[in-house]
């Protein structure tokens, strides 16, 4: 796969994807969809596609084809990434008359994720913001290196070295876990499991989390720092950490 497309699987599957969480956690976005039904087709030509289903007051991705409320044609993976950084606009293709939902709710909806996961500075100091903004940023890692592992070409060959298992990758100190199963050469990021994991990604504190996932310090200076605990099946958490190193690449 080419990396545009690779970036828009990454955009769609990692990055939108974080709106389930912040209809969670959220109040204010949790305000915005209550009472609400409406689902949101992404189809890209020759990309990945996925809907964004608001009911009951909660959001969910789902992959399958299924019927959406509207519908968004995006004519290539280039479309879509340029519409995700603000340059380029959807062409709607179904739902005309509920387009309010749209232009309304839904932008604001990404608002309140952009407001989490590209914070001002300032908000970085309050414990409570970053807390949820490295949550966000976890799950964005996880379903990120999924997206790697099997569009990237390079990922590609190196999720046919991960044996097949479960790996966890949580936060001691927040209670914050994702999980990342193996399966014949490929990822998927999960938010639970019934499988017992086989290797573990364990972070002592929020701020060793954020440290890895915003690039101000890497796998191996950590573990030497005892900030992060290894355990398990090590060749599965050294095949993670080479396609979480190209992470940066896309995001």
């Amino acid at each position: 796969m080419s990396s545009s497309h690779t970036k828009a699987a990454i955009n769609l599957y990692a990055i939108l994807r974080n709106l389930e969480e912040l209809c969670e956690v959220d109040e204010a976005s949790q305000g915005l969809i209550r009472g609400k039904q409406q689902s949101i087709r992404f189809s890209i030509q020759n990309g990945p596609s996925a809907t964004l289903v608001f009911r009951d007051g909660k959001c969910k991705m789902t992959e399958d084809e299924g019927s959406s409320s509207i519908k968004l044609y995006f004519r290539s993976t280039d479309h879509f990434n340029r519409m995700i950084d603000g340059a380029a606009n959807p062409i709607p293709v179904k739902g005309f008359t509920k387009l309010g939902f749209l232009t309304n709710e839904f932008t604001q909806l990404t608002k309140r994720l952009e407001y989490y996961l590209k914070p001002q500075p300032e908000l970085l100091g309050d414990p409570d913001f970053f807390r949820q903004h490295t949550g966000f940023l976890l799950h964005t890692a996880a379903y990120a290196l999924g997206c790697i592992a099997n569009y990237d070409r390079v990922g590609q060959e190196i999720a046919k070295r991960i044996p097949d298992g479960v790996v966890s990758l949580s936060i001691q100190e927040s209670g914050q876990q994702v999980f990342l199963e193996a399966r014949s050469g490929r990822l998927t990021a999960m938010k639970s499991t019934s499988v017992p994991p086989r290797s573990f990604m364990i972070f002592d504190t929020v701020q060793s989390a954020g440290d890895l996932l915003s690039e101000r310090a890497d796998v191996h200076e950590l573990v030497v720092r005892e900030n992060l605990l290894l355990k398990g099946m090590m060749p599965m958490i050294q095949h993670l950490s080479d396609i979480l190193s190209r992470v940066p690449l896309y995001i």
